[in-house]
């Protein structure tokens, strides 16, 4: 073959890879939704009014494959904004969105054998799918509607148990139960005070209690707040002295408070969601093989994003000049769980981009062949070179995920008598340095009521 036919063939085969190469390119950052940088950067200033009229004007800021990301978004900076209807209502078409995609049609599926994970539609994580029914919970909880609340709570223990029943023992989750989402069902039937109310919220303490000083000591180094101990006691004196003796030995340095003395305050709770939790990075792996190919393997890791506030203070400031303060308890580790979850994913990721660059490997090691027959070795050379560079480009791990969720959960509880009180929150870094004062509301409270407040903090 003459040299001309040569750089002939060649121009077409570097013109060609380089078209799909550029293709590819562009579309992996269409995948990776430009706005959702945009909604970090408004959600880190607390500016959630900004970030939500950017994801309402444009409905498809995300991309078409990005739906369910769109809407995860939406539904939890409607939730910080206040806006717990629309944030229901958006969560419930995030939950018709992960049901809808359990059914994706094959090809779509398929294709992500071939190319890379951003071929298909973003399916979400198992522990996002549940913390739909988290937020939803304290969106109905926000607005007193407490039966509701306790329905979607209910729906996070029966979410995780199906989640896991997929997998065989080894590969389940390590986020099998909900510690958190425990407790708050607990307060919540402790505020229908009936006899039964009180034994399910004693029954829901108690599951609380075992999951923080199990799985959740175990898994991300914590253990039950005081708040649920104080709460375990209160309800266990309701259950009779075998049970009420049973928990003041287990709590022998908490102090109890009766159903009776709560009655003549109100209990004022703190949720305070702290930081941003992590980013999905890409980990890859470039191996040669032995005729001169080369193979990469692709998958994500978080990547945490670091915050100043490690603690805080719940304050409440009375009318007559009085001041209550108690700090506030880590109770749920979102950052940690997102992490353990891909950690046991690991090797289901590494095993799929492996099938899928040794099938590449032996398509191209067949079309090598036949254009070293036809061509010569020079071609099939200029052939395996572009090959090489177009598997390192097409093989990317999907680096989707939940950005705008909290990295933990903070809680806390004063307890008040009726009156009129300024609340307020002081947080603090590592050092104990004091990071400022955020004023949260003036409010009168009542005997017998359960406030609860909800902020933000990422800095």
């Amino acid at each position: 073959m003459s040299i001309k036919n040569i750089n002939k063939i060649k121009g077409l085969f570097i013109r060609a890879i380089g078209v799909l190469s550029l293709v590819f390119l562009m579309s992996s950052c269409a995948f990776i939704p430009k706005s959702q940088s945009q909604i970090d950067l408004l959600l880190i200033s607390n500016n959630y009014s900004q970030a939500l009229d950017i994801l309402t004007q444009d409905k498809n800021a995300y991309g078409g494959n990005n739906q369910l990301l769109y809407l995860l978004d939406k539904g939890f900076l409607e939730h910080l904004n206040r806006d717990y209807s629309g944030s229901i209502e958006t969560f419930a078409q995030a939950q018709r969105k992960f049901d809808e995609l359990y059914t994706e049609s094959l090809s779509k599926i398929a294709a992500t054998w071939v190319f890379n994970d951003y071929a298909a539609a973003y399916h979400g994580e198992d522990f996002e799918h549940v913390f739909i029914n988290v937020f939803q919970a304290l969106n109905y909880l926000m607005q007193g509607e407490y039966e509701d609340a306790i329905v979607e709570a209910r729906d996070v223990d029966s979410k995780l148990n199906a989640i896991n029943a997929q997998y065989k023992n080894g590969q389940r989750n390590v986020y099998n139960e909900d510690a958190f989402i425990r407790m708050i069902m607990g307060v919540l039937y402790e505020a229908g005070k009936t006899r039964e109310d009180i034994n399910d919220a004693y029954i829901s303490y108690m599951k609380a209690a075992e999951i923080y000083e199990g799985d959740y000591n175990e898994n991300y180094g914590l253990s039950s707040p005081a708040i649920l101990k104080e709460n375990i006691l209160t309800t266990a004196k309701e259950m009779g002295w075998m049970e009420f003796n049973k928990a003041k030995k287990r709590y022998a340095d908490t102090k109890l408070m009766t159903l009776k003395e709560k009655d003549k305050n109100a209990e004022i709770y703190l949720i305070q969601y702290n930081g941003i939790s992590p980013l999905k990075v890409e980990e890859s792996l470039t191996i040669p093989m032995l005729d001169g190919s080369i193979v990469k393997i692709a998958f994500p890791k978080y990547l945490n994003r670091p915050y100043g506030i490690t603690s805080s203070r719940f304050i409440a400031s009375s009318s007559s000049g009085e001041v209550f303060k108690t700090n506030s308890e880590r109770v749920q580790d979102i950052g940690a769980i997102a992490q353990k979850n891909l950690d046991r994913r690991k090797l289901r990721f590494i095993a799929k981009s492996t099938l899928r660059a040794a099938g590449r490997h032996v398509i191209e090691k067949k079309q090598k062949s036949n254009i070293e027959k036809k061509l010569g070795s020079v071609t099939a050379g200029w052939f395996s070179l572009l090959a090489n560079i177009y598997n390192i480009i097409i093989e990317k791990a999907d680096l989707r995920c939940w950005r705008t969720l909290p990295d933990e959960i903070r809680i806390a509880r004063i307890v008040l008598e009726p009156g009129e009180y300024e609340f307020s929150v002081e947080n603090f870094n590592d050092s104990g340095s004091n990071l400022g004062v955020l004023n949260i509301k003036k409010d009168i409270i009542e005997a017998g009521q359960k406030l609860f407040f909800v902020i933000h903090t990422t800095r």
